[in-house]
C-alpha cells in the first residue's frame, strides 16, 4: 500500500516501563550500575519491567474509521498517548500524515483561571488553528458546547459536564485529518452523550480519519470497518470489527468462566441449526441436539436445541413480515447444580450491533429454583417484528445472577452467537427510516 494512502503507520511499537518496589531502590538503580562497572563486579538491576505495549504494528488508511478495544490496562490509553506524541516509546515508529486533534483527556489543556472563551482561543490555536481559523468556528463550538451565560466566567466555576462540553466542542471543530478519541461517550448526559455521537458519524461521514477507542462494543461496530484488539500490551487480532468483536466477546466470557470452560471440542464443533417442528423439539436430546459452531460457557447449564418461529414455519426460510409474531423456542439441560437462572436472547443486525434484547428475568419456576443435574425445560420468547428491512442474527444465552453484586460477577452458562439467522421483508407502502420502531400507544384530543 503507497505511503500517500496511509494516515497513521504503526511499525513494531513498544512502551517498557521500570517498576520499583522502593523509593531507594530507584537512587540504587540510578548508582549502583556505575559502581558495581568500576569494581568489576556483576550487574544487577533493582527494578522489574512492565511492557505496556509489546511490539504493535498496524496500518490506518485515510478515510478510514478503526477501532481499538481491550479491558482496562490493555494498553490503550498508552497506544494513543505514543501517537499523539505527549508520551515516547521504548523502540519502534509513529507515522502520521496529517494533523491531529485528540479526545484525550477532555480539557487537560485548560487554564482553569481563564474564561470559556479564552480557553477555546488557547485551545484552538494548541491544536493549530489560527486566530482567524477560530472565529470562523467560534459561533459553532459555543452553539455545540451549550454553556450559556458561563462563556465569559472562569472555567473552575464551570460544573463537570459544562467543562467537558466545551472541551468536546473545540476539539471537534478543528477539522483536523485524523481524529482520535477516547472514551469521550463515556461522560457527561445521555443527551450530550447523543450528541457526541451524531457529530463523531458526521466526521466519520466526511472522511476524516478516525481512531475511536471505546468499552462500548456496539458504538465501535456501528462506527468502525476495522478493529484491533490489544490484551495486556499485546494485539491480539486486528481486522473486520465483527469478526474481532465476537473473538473479543468470547475471550471475554471465558476469561470470566476460567474454571469451567467448555472443552475445544465442545466449543467449536457443530455446523448451522437445522429447522425444527415443535414436536420435534420436545423430544432432543444431546446426540441428536443441535451442535453449536460459536459457543462459550461454564456448561452448567446448555441450550440442547433453538428454533425460532413464525407461525407454525421455522425461520430462516422466508423474509418475515413487518410487524409479524417472532416465537424463539429452545430447550435447555442442567449439566450441574445451579440457581437463580435467567435465559436471554439478543437480536443483532448484519453490522453485528445488537438492537433488541429480552430476557426471562425473575421468573417465577426459573429464577427462584434450585436447578439439579439432568433436569430439562423449555423457554419460549414472543415478540413482535418491528425492525428495519435486512438480515439479522440470534444470540443466546443462559446466565446465573447467584452472588452478583455487579454485571462482572454474573456466570455465563451458555453463550450462542448466530443460532438463527433470519430476513426481515420491507414495510410496505413506507418502509422504516429508523434501525427499530418500538410499540408505542399514541392519544389525541382536540383541545
Amino acid at each position: 500500500m503507497s505511503s500517500n494512502e496511509i494516515a497513521i503507520r504503526i511499525t513494531n511499537l513498544s512502551k517498557h516501563y521500570q517498576v520499583y518496589d522502593a523509593p531507594g531502590d530507584r537512587l540504587k538503580q540510578f548508582v549502583m550500575p556505575r559502581l558495581n562497572r568500576i569494581l568489576g563486579k556483576a550487574k544487577k538491576k533493582y527494578f522489574r519491567e512492565f511492557s505496556a505495549l509489546m511490539d504493535i504494528s498496524f496500518d490506518v488508511k485515510k478515510g478510514e474509521t478503526v477501532g481499538i478495544i481491550g479491558r482496562n490496562g490493555s494498553g490503550k490509553s498508552t497506544l494513543l498517548q505514543i501517537i499523539c506524541g505527549t508520551l515516547k516509546p521504548t523502540s519502534g515508529a509513529v507515522q502520521l500524515n496529517g494533523r491531529v486533534a485528540a479526545l484525550l483527556e477532555l480539557g487537560s489543556g485548560f487554564n482553569p483561571e481563564f474564561t470559556g472563551r479564552e480557553n477555546v482561543y488557547m485551545n484552538a490555536s494548541v491544536l493549530g488553528l489560527s486566530k482567524q481559523e477560530i472565529d470562523t468556528r467560534f459561533e459553532d463550538i459555543i452553539s455545540f458546547a451549550d454553556i450559556g451565560d458561563f462563556l465569559d466566567q472562569p472555567v473552575k466555576t464551570y460544573s463537570s459536564g459544562m467543562y467537558v462540553r466545551l472541551a468536546f466542542a473545540v476539539v471537534v471543530h478543528v477539522d483536523a485529518d485524523i481524529l482520535i478519541v477516547d472514551e469521550a461517550l463515556s461522560v457527561g448526559d445521555a443527551f450530550f452523550q447523543a450528541k457526541c455521537m451524531s457529530h463523531i458519524r458526521k466526521i466519520v461521514n466526511s472522511g476524516t480519519t478516525v481512531l475511536f477507542v471505546s468499552h462500548d462494543i456496539n458504538a465501535v461496530k456501528a462506527l468502525c470497518k476495522r478493529t484491533l484488539w490489544l490484551d495486556r500490551g499485546v494485539g491480539r487480532e486486528f481486522g473486520e470489527t465483527a469478526n474481532v468483536a465476537r473473538a473479543y466477546g468470547q475471550d471475554w466470557i471465558k476469561q470470566a468462566n476460567a474454571q469451567h470452560l467448555l472443552t475445544d471440542q465442545d466449543a467449536t464443533e457443530g455446523s448451522n441449526a437445522i429447522a425444527l417442528s415443535e414436536s420435534q423439539l420436545d423430544k432432543l436430546s444431546l446426540a441428536t441436539a443441535l451442535r453449536f459452531s460459536a459457543r462459550s460457557g461454564t456448561g452448567h447449564a446448555q441450550y440442547l436445541a433453538f428454533q425460532g418461529f413464525c407461525g407454525s414455519n421455522p425461520i430462516g426460510i422466508l423474509p418475515l413480515e413487518f410487524g409479524s409474531l417472532l416465537r424463539l423456542t429452545c430447550l435447555i439441560e442442567i449439566n450441574e447444580s445451579c440457581e437463580r437462572l435467567v435465559v436471554a436472547v439478543h437480536i443483532k443486525d448484519s453490522n453485528n450491533q445488537h438492537l433488541v434484547g429480552v430476557h426471562s428475568g425473575m421468573m417465577l419456576g426459573l429464577y427462584d429454583r434450585s436447578w439439579q443435574k439432568g433436569e430439562r425445560f423449555k423457554v419460549e420468547f414472543k415478540l413482535p417484528v418491528y425492525l428495519h428491512a435486512g438480515r439479522y442474527a440470534i444470540t443466546a444465552l443462559i446466565s446465573s445472577m447467584a452472588d452478583v453484586t455487579q454485571y462482572s460477577d454474573v456466570k455465563f452458562f451458555d453463550w450462542l452467537e448466530d443460532v438463527n439467522v433470519f430476513e426481515v421483508a420491507q414495510r410496505n407502502p413506507f418502509p422504516l427510516s429508523d434501525l427499530v420502531e418500538i410499540e408505542h400507544e399514541v392519544k389525541f384530543t382536540v383541545s
